[in-house]
């Protein structure tokens, strides 16, 4: 299982399955603990971490097989970020649209809400797809405690 240091950052290495997410939250939960932070900040944190290792682990591979996916968690005064790095396709999350709202139940759909909570958690977005094949999204997010 990932192990979060205390104090300093998070740095994990987890599969891009339904146990991967489970250590990388337990982790992630024992990291933040450490750092006192707000409820807030600690909510929005967890919701990020599950939608994106979740797109990640659905989406992200057309093998089937297990993949690695790398987090690393910092925190300063003011602000809190997520960088998850996998070498599944290409994704900038930045650049989807916002899926539509429907006018009644039986035409919603299911899908596509999750970059929309992990936008309106987030101070800001950055991705980039590096030189190695790597996706690498960065969530910053407000401290609040």
């Amino acid at each position: 299982m990932p192990k979060a240091k205390r104090g300093g950052s998070l740095n994990i290495s987890i599969a891009n399955n339904l146990a991967g997410l489970k250590q990388g939250l337990s982790a992630l939960g024992a990291w933040l603990e450490s750092h006192r932070i707000g409820t807030k900040t600690v909510d929005n944190a967890h919701l990020v971490f599950e939608e994106i290792v979740n797109n990640i682990s659905r989406y992200g591979f057309d093998d089937g097989r297990e993949h690695a996916i790398e987090v690393i968690g910092r925190v300063n005064d003011s602000e809190l970020t997520l960088t998850f790095d996998d070498t599944g396709r290409p994704f900038d999350p930045r650049t989807q649209s916002a899926a539509k709202v429907a006018d009644s139940l039986e035409e919603a759909t299911i899908g596509g809400r999750g970059i929309i909570l992990v936008r309106a958690a987030a101070r800001r977005l950055d991705y980039e797809r590096t030189a190695s094949g790597h996706n690498r999204l960065t969530v910053t997010l407000a401290r609040n405690g």
